[in-house]
């Protein structure tokens, strides 16, 4: 009889393995568009081949797969602060947008590539900045092959802080 109850113990804990194994994406789908999951501080995601890099005047981003979210930049303001951002987008498949999130945490989407949308964005993007806590976020889900620049002039608002 122990032998038997071991035995069904191991095969659910197989079944189990496989089947989370199998839904491990859907969490970012179902989150692509709650904004109270995108605003919070913490990060959830899963990864392939991450490159990330501090380039002149901005940030670099490669990736081979992405699902979830996460923080690239942040900044905390003593007062309030215009900046323009340079952004330059691409993804072979999947969907995934950067967006703003300010102190209040209200989310703005700064651009968005998907395959019903556009796989590849360029676009510039002028940011009011709130004092507090400032950041941008990639979003994204079943994502391949995401290849991100983002570049700014931060020197006016460096004195901020």
């Amino acid at each position: 009889m122990k032998k038997i109850f071991i035995i069904v113990l191991i095969c659910s804990i197989v079944c189990l393995a496989i089947g989370l194994t199998g839904c491990g994406n859907e969490f970012a789908k179902q989150e692509y568009n709650d904004t109270e999951k995108i605003a919070q501080i913490e990060d959830s995601y899963a990864k392939d081949n991450s490159v990330f890099n501090p380039i002149d005047g901005g940030y670099s981003l490669t990736v081979s797969k992405f699902s979830g979210r996460q923080t690239l930049w942040s900044k905390t303001l003593e007062k309030s602060a215009e900046i323009e951002i340079q952004f330059d987008f691409s993804i072979s498949s999947g969907s995934a947008k950067v967006v703003y999130i300010d102190c209040n945490n209200n989310v703005t989407v700064l651009i968005e590539c998907s395959q019903n949308i556009s796989n590849e964005q360029t676009a510039t993007k002028t940011v009011s900045l709130t004092s507090g806590l400032n950041r941008l976020k990639i979003v994204g889900y079943n994502c391949k092959d995401i290849d991100l620049k983002i570049l700014f002039d931060e020197s006016h608002i460096d004195s901020n802080n």
